[in-house]
């Protein structure tokens, strides 16, 4: 992996949820805009001024403190991952030009407040204090998995029993962390052995130890193990479905009825014809998709 890349993975792991991390990022003062490669529009605008803020252009919040593989930049620096090329491919079904207006993940909500952009797509969680000031279309979910070697594969089928007396491995101040010693208690409540949890920061490191069969899972955001599994060449393959799932979603302005609704026919349109899941596949999150 590339220095820029790998930086990037430590830093998803270390963090844990993306949203949680996210959160604590300090706002900075000013906005950048990215502009990228994008399919061409599909036709005429579907949407126009006043719904948006230029005429022929959606332009999209994304937080330029991301964490793979939704939004964040590659070595080359160039703004990439799942929610990237979702916003592009939702700016060409309504007609429209992407352009892609970066800011730290604390600042997303205040510059579409202050009609910097027009939407929002920057791995934020739909949670009700969110709703009552940015309406939601959803459109993936974020959740934790259980990761286990390719090659050497553990008897685990989830956040369950299977884990009694298993040696797993996470990072520390985690959502993976907090739900494994959960689970642990309730395998000695049951009387059975504890899981044997291991604490590493180290994405490389956790990644190899469970290839080579040092332990026996890997817990992680199940979009960051999706990441790894199909980015990276990581032989690993995911243990059940994903769990604790929580909603992310494009906001709007609260109010902007139109743009909402195209979007939401926009994503209807991507779900039909088989785009939608293209891009979820290719980015690792087929298990993760708004239509499971």
């Amino acid at each position: 992996m590339k220095k820029a890349l790998k930086k990037a993975l430590k830093k998803a792991l270390i963090t844990g949820l993306a949203g949680a991390a996210l959160l604590a990022a300090p706002a900075l003062a000013a906005c950048s805009s990215s502009n990228s490669s994008a399919p061409a529009p599909s036709g005429p605008a579907k949407v126009a001024p006043p719904a948006i803020l230029q005429a022929g252009t959606l332009k999209i919040c994304a937080p330029n403190d991301g964490t793979p593989p939704n939004v964040y930049h590659d070595e080359t620096g160039a703004l990439v991952g799942s929610e990237v090329d979702l916003g592009k491919a939702l700016a060409a079904e309504m007609g429209l030009k992407s352009q892609f207006v970066e800011s730290a993940f604390s600042a997303v909500i205040p510059t579409l407040q202050a009609k910097q952009c027009d939407v929002i797509m920057a791995q934020l969680y739909i949670k009700p204090e969110r709703e009552a000031v940015v309406d939601f279309v959803p459109y993936v979910y974020s959740g934790t998995g259980i990761a286990v070697s390719k090659d050497k594969p553990a008897a685990v089928t989830g956040m369950d029993d299977s884990l009694c007396g298993k040696k797993v491995i996470v990072a520390v101040a985690t959502t993976a962390e907090a739900l494994a010693t959960e689970q642990s208690e309730k395998c000695t409540a049951a009387g059975k052995p504890a899981v044997d949890i291991n604490r590493n920061s180290h994405a490389d490191v956790a990644l190899q130890q469970v290839q080579n069969g040092q332990v026996d899972a890997y817990l992680d955001t199940a979009e960051t193990l999706g990441y790894y599994a199909t980015k990276t060449g990581a032989k690993i393959q995911m243990a059940g479905q994903p769990f604790g799932t929580i909603k992310i979603g494009a906001a709007t302005l609260k109010g902007n009825k139109e743009l909402h609704d195209a979007i939401a026919t926009a994503l209807a349109t991507l779900e039909g014809n088989g785009s939608y899941d293209k891009i979820m596949a290719q980015w690792g999150q087929a298990d993760l998709s708004i239509r499971k």
